[in-house]
């Protein structure tokens, strides 16, 4: 089954905001997108940080980047590579620090990719088990999206692996506090604020009893690959 390698990322302090994106975008981008065995490359850049919690257990976050792989396999493959080499040694030219995640996508509304996407990262609430967490959510949630206003689709994915971490000369966070990476995209920014702001989407959102968002984003979504 195809996994995502999926980076969240802070910026380093010295570099503003702007740099951080065209380094990214014109730098580190093309050097991704030279992984053997790369499917797809994408690159989530915040527009606004709708929420964040404040005793969050997932790093600081300015950019989440998607790198899907055949398998787990292929995917180590690739992270032996010179290619992967040259992106270890850009990495501290712009990040300040990195969590690596691999995550399974559940593709739970089809559709187009419209321009608008909102994305939260989520952890596993205290009381909740981690055994058949996965199964649990989809069970309960796999129709969530259809009752909110606008959405055109939708896409939960699950950590599966948490121990590939990058070695590039800036800090590891800690991969053991994200759960989930959810993926929703609408046709502008007031669909997504309404949808977001709605009560399906509180529920889904931050109601919800299995997951709890430690960040909210309005991103716009680059597709590399």
């Amino acid at each position: 089954m195809t996994v995502y390698r999926c980076a969240l990322f802070s910026r380093r302090a010295d570099v503003t905001p702007s740099q951080f994106a065209s380094h990214w975008l014109g730098v580190h981008g093309p050097l991704a997108a030279k992984l053997p065995g790369l499917g797809t490359y994408r690159q989530n850049h915040i527009r606004e940080r709708l929420h964040e919690a404040p005793d969050s257990p997932v790093q600081a976050i300015d950019g989440i980047a998607q790198l899907s792989f055949p398998s787990i396999a292929a995917m180590e493959v690739s992270d032996a590579s010179a290619e992967y080499a040259a992106c270890k040694l850009d990495i501290p030219k712009f990040q300040g620090g990195i969590t690596i995640l691999v995550i399974e996508a559940d593709e739970l509304m089809s559709g187009s990719v419209a321009p608008t996407k909102l994305m939260w990262v989520s952890t596993r609430r205290a009381d909740v088990p981690s055994a058949g967490l996965r199964e649990r959510w989809l069970a309960t949630n796999r129709d969530a999206a259809r009752d909110l206003p606008g959405a055109c689709r939708f896409v939960q994915n699950f950590v599966v692996d948490r121990a590939h971490p990058v070695s590039a000369g800036v800090p590891s966070g800690d991969p053991s506090g994200a759960e989930a990476v959810s993926e929703l995209w609408f046709d502008d920014e007031a669909s997504a604020r309404a949808a977001l702001a709605s009560a399906a989407g509180h529920r889904l959102v931050f109601e919800d009893p299995l997951l709890a968002p430690v960040g909210v984003y309005m991103m716009q979504e680059v597709k590399i690959v």
